[in-house]
């Protein structure tokens, strides 16, 4: 046996589907249903609002594409031939299955067994996630979700679908303070909230002391702790800080912002965040907000997700119910930008 043979694809016992009878209408098919039902040229013109001239002329189109008479003409109506007979049943499952077919998608969350798959930024999820999480799966009994953390790979993903939704925050551009960065062509996001840094201290950290506001030059001698965030330890605000003269010294670098509060909570460390995540954590760890001793573009969270799921009615569910429980969640802080 040769090569090729030895590695060629076998197509033995498929079936290559044939040729569509050229002949074939649906709306004929749907003639012959109602015929079919009805038993009378007069009364399935009423059903499907034709004249009966026009349905003896797809009677006679019918009897030439199925090769048989159909109908046999008799005093009180039309009596069905065995042929037509025979073709009731998959008939009607044939024009059933189009009607579906045809029909706009929906989405009922009571009763699907979707899995939706979420990418959220870190600094998001102690925000908002958990009681988030807790109202989606209420609404989703059978259904169920897979929460990854936001990286910079997530566009991709979802432009490959594999990822549902991203939970993201972009800094604003200094050119363009009061709006985030474009999003890649084929992106639609909706602005959650607006957001800025600010400093976490633990209660008694000798800076809490001070009676004055810090100063630039004194922010630049401090000690930091730093997580990495979307795969990465350098942050915007590092290189806007920079700009400014007062680079971050960060002295212990983590791999995320839970064990960032912690390392505060025990040390003389400070840990820059945004703002609302610092609120959303500070009392559980024991610590105080400060500014920094400057005011930098703001940055905004958004939903992200890729045009190819624009009208799906499953993902527009999802986004609404994370739109609506994150404006009650943030009340009129909450943006509507849509783009």
């Amino acid at each position: 046996m040769s090569s090729t043979s030895r590695h060629a694809p076998s197509n033995a016992g498929i079936r290559s589907p044939g040729p569509l009878n050229p002949r074939l209408d649906l709306n004929l098919l749907q003639v012959l249903q109602v015929l079919l039902e009805e038993c009378s040229v007069t009364r399935a013109a009423g059903r499907l609002h034709l004249s009966q001239s026009a349905v003896s002329k797809s009677l006679a189109r019918l009897r030439a594409m199925f090769d048989d008479p159909l109908f046999i003409r008799e005093r009180h109506g039309l009596r069905p031939t065995p042929r037509a007979l025979g073709l009731r049943g998959e008939l009607a499952e044939l024009l059933s299955r189009l009607e579906h077919l045809s029909a706009p998608p929906t989405f009922t969350p009571a009763t699907s067994r979707r899995r939706f798959q979420l990418a959220v930024l870190e600094s998001a999820w102690a925000t908002l996630m958990p009681s988030c999480t807790r109202a989606l799966t209420q609404a989703l009994p059978l259904g169920s979700l897979e929460i990854s953390r936001w990286q910079a790979d997530c566009l991709n993903l979802m432009e490959r679908g594999l990822l549902d939704i991203g939970l993201g925050a972009h800094d604003h551009p200094t050119d363009t303070p009061s709006e985030p960065p474009a999003l890649p062509r084929g992106f639609h996001s909706h602005t959650l909230w607006r957001d800025d840094h600010v400093m976490l201290l633990r209660d008694g950290h000798p800076l809490l002391e001070r009676s004055v506001p810090l100063t630039l030059e004194e922010f630049a001698t401090l000690d930091h702790v730093q997580a990495t965030c979307e795969g990465r330890s350098r942050w915007s605000l590092d290189e806007r800080l920079e700009r400014h003269g007062a680079p971050r010294r960060i002295k212990v670098l983590v791999p995320d912002f839970r064990d960032a509060l912690s390392i505060v909570a025990h040390s003389e460390l400070i840990f820059c965040a945004p703002r609302s995540f610092a609120q959303a954590s500070r009392q559980q760890h024991g610590l105080v907000i400060r500014e920094l001793p400057l005011k930098l573009p703001a940055l905004s969270y958004r939903l992200i997700w890729h045009a190819s799921h624009e009208q799906d009615p499953g993902h527009r569910w999802l986004r609404q119910s994370l739109m609506t429980h994150i404006r009650n969640a943030h009340g009129a802080d909450a943006a509507a930008d849509e783009h």
